[in-house]
């Protein structure tokens, strides 16, 4: 019982409002409470971070022997997992689900039921395949050291799951406080397969709803990362999910390839941004086809784009639109000649989104680049904007002043382009004026620019450590801008 003594103080992490690092167990004692043969004593967090650790039991003894850098992934990864399941929430707040017994329609407990077809309506006539997850299958799929699982769908043997609890819409990693009454179900499909000589890539479709809003408004989340990486980014957008569930949406959130071999698996990375743009496209058709399955709204699809997701978006609607009416691009970059341009100047200077534009044009250098590449042209959105803003669809965007990935330039000229002028639209800096850390500025009717004084990239979710977002106020401004962006959604 060494090492558990150590971890008791740590179970009071499910009573607060967002996971501080501060409260996550040390990884080192996490694994040596696991290579010493511990008992957990039924305790639900480490029990689940002790069978992570057997399911890579002998990766982790390579890694131990070899002292590879990769056990940091595991160990982060496992920590991940106790924070999960150590906040994880209440049983009560799981929908209802009834069974036809006889001629009584029953209701069951929703967190003992075995996977089989259930009701959700207490006269047994709205069927569903629900299933519960045991809390290692969660660990093991959601916090993937190798980041081969989130995301991908290689594992269901027909073209939709059942439905479980969507924990990950759950988890306590966002500035707005997480409050909802039910915790929504997720369903998981894959939305396309493609083919390569490095094998097959199963993308995954997450849908997200509360099991009773069949009118709820249909919406498409897309994660940043820089077209490089998904498993961090995507999952403090996961987060926010529950927050739109309880706000009457449904919530279809996409995997696409990536550009280089970090994350994914070889089958789904090193391609290119115009493929992975595709993958996009392709998933905003099959929830376009699919939502009359989850909704019978008759509203159109918006979509919320972060980073990368955010240029997607934008260039998405440009490709359809006539079908896409809202969109909500956070912290996008939407012009890459423009922010190629500040770092050339170096009135932007900061190391990520150097690395990116060089990697996606296939450079070793960003200094390398010239801006005439294909690369670089292509994805410059605004002057299209600008010609034809009354094409775009209405858009909500959101922008950290202190973002050290993506100029916060790239929103506010993108209000600027909506409003027809680029370069002196009403978004300008030295007319900024904030109220308590926050600033909103008309773009032309239906859009509006939000800004924060304080946040940087990511300034919705926490991660495991503190909201780095400009201190009390700056956190009850990004939880304002948060609730704002979810009611113009609507």
């Amino acid at each position: 019982m060494k090492y558990l003594s150590q971890l008791v103080g740590f179970i009071t992490l499910a009573a607060t409002s967002t996971v501080s690092a501060s409260a996550i167990p040390d990884p080192q004692v996490l694994l040596q409470h696991y290579l010493a043969g511990e008992p957990s004593d039924g305790d639900a967090p480490l029990s689940a971070v002790m069978g992570y650790f057997k399911h890579h039991d002998q990766a982790i003894r390579e890694m131990l022997l070899n002292q590879s850098p990769q056990l940091a992934n595991v160990l982060e990864s496992a920590s991940f997992c106790y924070a999960a399941i150590a906040t994880k929430p209440s049983p009560d707040l799981l929908p209802v689900l009834y069974q036809n017994q006889g001629e009584q329609c029953a209701e069951i407990q929703v967190h003992e039921a075995q996977p089989g077809w259930y009701y959700s309506d207490n006269q047994c006539q709205y069927a569903i395949a629900y299933k519960n997850e045991s809390d290692i299958s969660y660990c093991l799929r959601e916090f993937d050291h190798q980041a081969e699982k989130y995301g991908s769908s290689d594992d269901l043997n027909a073209a939709s799951d059942a439905w479980m609890p969507g924990l990950g819409a759950t988890l306590p990693a966002t500035t707005r406080t997480q409050s909802f009454t039910e915790i929504p179900l997720m369903q998981r499909a894959t939305y396309k397969r493609t083919q390569s000589e490095l094998g097959t890539c199963h993308l995954e479709m997450r849908v997200y709803k509360n099991i009773n809003h069949h009118t709820a408004t249909p919406v498409m989340m897309i994660h940043g990362g820089g077209w490089l990486e998904r498993l961090k980014t995507a999952r403090i957008m996961e987060a926010q999910i529950a927050q739109l569930t309880e706000a009457g949406f449904v919530v279809y959130m996409p995997f696409y390839r990536l550009a280089q071999d970090r994350e994914a698996g070889p089958a789904c990375n090193q391609v290119t941004i115009e493929e992975s743009k595709k993958d996009i496209r392709d998933a905003y058709f099959w929830a376009l086809f699919n939502n009359y399955k989850y909704t019978h709204s008759d509203k159109s699809i918006r979509l919320i784009g972060q980073s990368a997701g955010g240029h997607m978006a934008v260039w998405l609607s440009q490709q359809l639109p006539f079908f896409i009416e809202k969109i909500a691009p956070m912290f996008p970059v939407a012009d890459f000649a423009h922010q190629l341009q500040e770092v050339q100047d170096g009135s932007y200077n900061h190391g990520y989104i150097k690395r990116m534009l060089a990697t996606l044009a296939g450079k070793d250098d960003w200094q390398a680049l010239t801006g005439n590449e294909p690369i670089i042209v292509n994805n410059s959105l605004l002057e299209y904007i600008e010609q034809y803003p009354g094409i775009a669809p209405e858009m909500f965007i959101s922008h950290g002043m202190v973002d050290a990935i993506v100029s916060p330039s790239q929103s506010l000229r993108l209000c600027n382009a909506l409003a027809g002028d680029i370069d002196a639209g009403p978004a300008q800096v030295d007319m900024l004026s904030f109220d308590n850390q926050y600033a909103r500025i008309h773009c032309r009717n239906g859009s509006e620019l939000h800004l924060l004084e304080q946040a940087g990239h990511h300034f919705d979710g926490c991660g495991l450590g503190l909201c780095d977002v400009g201190g009390e106020a700056g956190i009850t401004a990004t939880s304002k801008l948060m609730e704002n962006m979810v009611n113009w959604l609507k």
